[in-house]
C-alpha cells in the first residue's frame, strides 16, 4: 500500500525583494508589536494597550445576515462528509466559527460554542490534517500537507488549515458586508487570500509552529460560481450527470502539489491562484474534496456515483457518505487501480504502482437553489 506522505517544500518560486521584505518583517516583527510572552505563560492583552493579534470577527445581526446573500441568485443546498486518516485523540471533529478570546493561544481556533452574533450558518469541519468551511455561500477545503510531523512536536498542518479557512471567513463576511450591494471583485478576492495568508502566519508565529496546505474556494457572485485553488484539491461543477467544469491540479512534482504555509513566505497566495468562473443554473450539482478523494476514485465514478444516488434517494448528506465509504474502500485496497497509481506510473518512478491511497478526506456537496427573493420573483 502507498504512504500518502506527501514531500514539504522549502520556499516557493521568488518575487518583488519589496514584497519579500514586507511580508518577512511583518512576520519577524510579530513578537515584537504585539508584546507576547510566547513561553509557559501568557501575555495578558488587556494591560498592554496594543491591538489584539487576531481578527475580531464583525457582529452582525440577521437583517445583516439576510442582506449579505439576497443579492445572489442562488443558494447552497449542501452537505458534507469526512474521514480522518491523520487523527489525534486531542483533537475535536467538528465545531463552529467563533472569535479568538485568546489570540497568542491557537486552541482558541477550536471553540466549544458559536458566541452571540456570529454568521449561524456557517460550520468549520476539522478532520484530521483537513479543514473545511462550508455555508449558503461559500465553501472551502485546506488539505494540511502531511510530512511536517517528521519536522518536530512544533509543526501543525491541521492547525494552519483550521485558522486559514477560519480567517477567511471572518474576512469574506466583512468584505460581504462592505461591499453591497456590489458583488465581490477579484482584486477583493486576491486581498481576503493574502490577508488570511499573511494573519494565519501571525498566529503561527506567534506559537513558534509550522506547517502548510492546499487550498480551493468555492463561491457564489451573482449568478456566477467562483472558484479559486492551490494545489490538487477538487473542485467539480456537475450538470445533467456530466462534469463540466473542474479546476486544474498545480503541482510542483509528481508528489508534491503547490501549497501556502510558513515556508512559502516569499510569495503571495494571489500569485500563485488559479481563478476561474462558471455561470450556474438550478439544479447543478458542486462537488468540493481534497485528494484523499481525487487521488482514489477517477472522475467519472464521482459523477456516477452522484448521479446515481441523487436520483435514487435525493438525499445530498447519502450521497456524501457514499462518496467517502467508495473512496475508503478503494484507499484500504492494496491491490486497487487509482488516478494516484497513474501519476506514479507515468512518472516512470520504478517499479509499477498499485494499491489504493491512505490519506485524510473531506468532501462537500452542494445543490444549487434559488434564492428565497428569486422563488418570489
Amino acid at each position: 500500500m502507498l504512504s500518502s506522505t506527501r514531500v514539504v517544500i522549502p520556499k516557493l518560486g521568488c518575487c518583488r525583494s519589496s514584497q519579500r521584505t514586507y511580508v518577512s518583517s511583518l512576520i519577524s516583527n510579530a513578537r515584537t508589536y504585539f508584546s507576547f510572552n510566547l513561553g509557559n505563560k501568557t501575555t495578558n492583552t488587556d494591560s498592554l494597550n496594543v491591538p489584539p493579534a487576531y481578527i475580531q470577527y464583525p457582529l452582525i445581526t440577521k437583517d445583516q445576515q439576510v442582506t449579505i446573500t439576497t443579492h445572489d441568485r442562488f443558494k447552497f443546498d449542501y452537505a458534507y462528509a469526512s474521514f480522518a486518516h491523520h487523527s489525534f485523540k486531542s483533537d475535536p471533529t467538528i465545531h463552529s466559527l467563533s472569535d479568538l478570546t485568546e489570540p497568542a493561544q491557537l486552541n482558541s481556533l477550536l471553540p466549544r460554542r458559536r458566541p452571540h452574533g456570529s454568521p449561524i450558518d456557517t460550520l468549520s469541519i476539522k478532520a484530521g490534517d483537513d479543514a473545511m468551511l462550508v455555508s449558503p455561500t461559500v465553501m472551502a477545503i485546506a488539505d494540511g500537507i502531511s510530512g511536517w510531523e517528521s519536522k518536530g512536536e512544533n509543526c501543525s498542518s491541521g492547525i494552519w488549515s483550521r485558522s486559514m479557512v477560519e480567517t477567511l471567513s471572518r474576512l469574506m463576511t466583512e468584505y460581504k458586508l462592505t461591499h453591497t450591494p456590489h458583488h465581490l471583485k477579484n482584486r477583493d478576492i486576491d486581498q481576503i487570500l493574502d490577508d488570511s495568508f499573511l494573519h494565519t502566519s501571525h498566529l503561527m508565529d506567534l506559537q513558534g509552529l509550522r506547517g502548510s496546505s492546499t487550498l480551493v474556494l468555492a463561491m457564489l457572485s451573482g449568478e456566477y460560481l467562483k472558484m479559486i485553488s492551490i494545489g490538487d484539491s477538487k473542485v467539480y461543477l456537475i450538470r445533467h450527470g456530466e462534469i463540466i467544469k473542474t479546476n486544474e491540479e498545480q503541482m510542483i512534482s509528481t508528489l508534491c502539489p503547490q501549497q501556502i504555509g510558513t515556508q512559502t513566505l516569499s510569495q503571495l497566495p494571489s500569485e500563485m491562484a488559479s481563478v476561474d468562473s462558471i455561470k450556474l443554473e438550478e439544479n447543478d450539482i458542486i462537488v468540493m474534496c481534497s485528494d484523499g478523494i481525487s487521488d482514489n476514485l477517477y472522475e467519472w465514478e464521482i459523477a456516477h456515483y452522484i448521479d446515481e444516488s441523487l436520483h435514487g434517494s435525493g438525499n445530498l448528506k447519502k450521497t456524501a457518505n457514499l462518496l467517502i465509504s467508495k473512496a475508503k474502500g478503494v484507499a484500504f485496497d492494496d491491490y486497487a487501480c487509482t488516478p494516484y497509481n497513474d501519476k506514479l506510473n507515468e512518472a516512470h518512478l520504478g517499479s509499477r504502482s498499485a494499491g489504493g491511497k491512505l490519506d485524510d478526506m473531506s468532501l462537500c456537496i452542494a445543490k444549487v437553489c434559488l434564492n428565497s427573493n428569486e422563488k418570489k420573483n
